[in-house]
């Protein structure tokens, strides 16, 4: 896929990545809002510094690393992807509280006509703030959204230094067998 020009990215300024949904998805990935450069090529994660696709390979949830254009792959294994904002910004730091809070609303929707088992926010900060939990975990939460197991994990930017690939597709990984045992039965839900 072509690198989008400055140009490309500045008009992506607030436009939106269509959500990557389908009925009953094992885990649907909620992240912070889309990059310019996601929203400039119109694919979730699309920016090259973002380790998400990597992290979803490196903890088994494909067999090879996918591109952000891939994403139908992703999916017809049983993953989807939303942000709880759905504009595009240069950085997430230009999301405002309100903003986060205002996305409980459509995100618990999309939750409701989609029936995904587990939502995975992608984000602690983002969680902590949208839902009012500021000593929110990495982990299963408690709460659910619409009938929902919630599961917390952290971003996977490439402005995230606390967590390296590593550290990422262990608890990526931690969560992809919690939502199998999860669909079997085996697993506690929130």
């Amino acid at each position: 896929m072509p690198r989008p020009s400055p140009a490309d990215l500045e008009a992506a300024s607030g436009k939106t990545v269509p959500d990557l949904v389908a009925p009953d998805l094992a885990v649907l990935f909620v992240g912070i809002n889309p990059s310019l450069w996601s929203a400039a090529i119109g694919h979730h994660f699309g920016n090259p510094a973002n380790r998400l696709w990597p992290t979803l390979h490196a903890a088994g949830y494909t067999d090879r690393r996918l591109r952000p254009e891939e994403g139908a792959e992703l999916l017809a294994s049983g993953y989807g992807m939303t942000n709880i904002v759905a504009r595009a910004t240069r950085t997430a730091a230009e999301i405002s509280a309100d903003e986060l809070r205002a996305g409980v609303v459509p995100l618990a929707a999309t939750v409701r006509r989609w029936r995904p088992r587990v939502v995975a926010f992608l984000g602690l900060s983002a969680y902590r703030t949208a839902y009012g939990r500021p000593k929110a975990a990495i982990g299963l939460q408690d709460d659910t959204v619409a009938g929902a197991a919630v599961w917390l994990l952290p971003n996977p930017s490439g402005l995230n230094a606390h967590y390296q690939l590593p550290d990422l597709a262990r608890l990526y990984g931690e969560l992809r067998i919690w939502a199998i045992d999860l669909a079997s039965g085996a697993a506690r839900r929130g």
